[in-house]
Parts: structure tokens; C-alpha cells; sequence
């Protein structure tokens, strides 16, 4: 995995999606699972045009892997599903997990502690 540094840029009131994408998994394949999803993100979404980010979550039960990845537009992300490449990733991912619920969304709202 990379270093731990936030690629995350929040933005409301403009065109940029975020991909929700919640995969319930075998404790045991969870980490197998977040390789295959870090993996995919360096060698095949950091060339796809509208790519802005992606984090993995790994929940501390094991059982859940939560992507968010950020993209910079709804269309951008629909033409990055026609990708053979693509495709292929989110085959191995789908055979990774038990199920998967993924979501496209936008900022809604922005919220920082006082003083961040």
C-alpha cells in the first residue's frame, strides 16, 4: 500500500462524482481484496481520462472494503466503464468479494472541525 497522504479534494455545486463502492467480503480475502483494488487504481484508473482519486477502506471486523474514488465528471465515469481494462478490474474485484453496492454521488455538504 502507499503512503498514507489524502488525495481527497471535496467540492460541492459542480460536476464531480464520487463512487461509493461498499464490498462485503470474507475476513480472509479482505486484504487480497484491497491489493487487487490499490493495484488496479496505479496501473489502470491513474490513466483514465477524468480520474481523480481513489482510497481504500478496510473495516476493522474484516469484513467490509469501502472504495471511494473521485472522478470529474458522471460521463467520465461511464466512458471508464466501457474500458476493457476496467471491466476486467471490477471482474476481479466482483470475484474477490461476496457482494458489492456501489453508488455514484456529489457533495451534498461540506463540514471541517473549527479550526482546520
Amino acid at each position: 500500500m502507499t503512503t498514507p497522504i489524502t488525495t481527497i479534494t471535496l467540492t460541492a455545486g459542480t460536476d464531480q462524482v464520487t463512487l461509493i463502492n461498499v464490498f462485503n467480503v470474507d475476513p480472509q480475502r479482505q486484504a487480497k481484496l484491497v491489493a487487487a483494488l490499490d493495484d488496479a487504481s496505479v496501473t489502470i484508473f491513474v490513466t483514465v481520462p477524468g480520474f481523480i482519486s481513489a482510497n481504500m477502506h478496510a473495516s476493522l471486523d474484516g469484513a467490509r472494503v469501502i472504495n471511494y474514488a473521485q472522478w470529474a465528471s458522471e460521463k467520465h465515469f461511464t466512458e471508464a466503464l466501457q474500458r476493457a481494462d476496467v471491466r476486467a478490474h471490477i471482474a476481479e474485484a466482483a470475484a474477490l468479494a461476496d457482494s458489492w453496492d456501489p453508488t455514484l454521488v456529489r457533495v451534498a455538504s461540506i463540514h471541517r472541525a473549527q479550526g482546520r
